[in-house]
């Protein structure tokens, strides 16, 4: 099975890429990146999140985050909000220019999401499915 791993990590690594570079080619009109849309979506769902539950959700290093929290802020997208209870924390939800930017790149993931499978049946996606969770809880472990 060994002569396997390198290939299957390989064309892993090449759909998230091409993922990527699919999603960049769509968005470039906002001038965001992947890992900042991501974080907006992420914010969206979850509004009022501190900067290390962004990092911890997203698997990024606190640095990263509040470099590119400052980034989105400047750009208007969130807004940092004092949190009541703790000084040092602030609370980051989106403006409205975040909200409307995101519910259109959330028509444009769930494009570029669905062009990764759209060749494959019902039963091929069940079963690709199936597998991927398997690796993914080997490696989780």
């Amino acid at each position: 099975m060994d002569e396997y791993a390198q290939e299957i990590n390989d064309l892993l690594h090449s759909i998230l890429f091409n993922q990527q570079r699919l999603f960049n080619e769509k968005s470039n009109k906002y001038d965001l990146t992947v890992q900042q849309a991501r974080t907006l979506e992420l914010i969206e769902k979850t509004p009022g999140m501190i900067q290390r539950q962004i990092a911890e959700s997203l698997s990024i290093r606190d640095a990263s985050v509040s470099s590119m929290l400052k980034n989105l802020e400047r750009d208007g997208y969130v807004i940092r909000r004092r949190d009541r209870h703790s000084d040092r924390n602030k609370r980051i939800f989106l403006t409205d220019r975040g909200t409307s930017v995101i519910k259109e790149l959330g028509h444009m993931f769930a494009e570029v999401e669905n062009q990764v499978v759209e060749s494959l049946s019902s039963t091929e996606t069940q079963g690709l499915l199936t597998l991927l969770h398997k690796m993914d809880n080997e490696i989780s472990e």
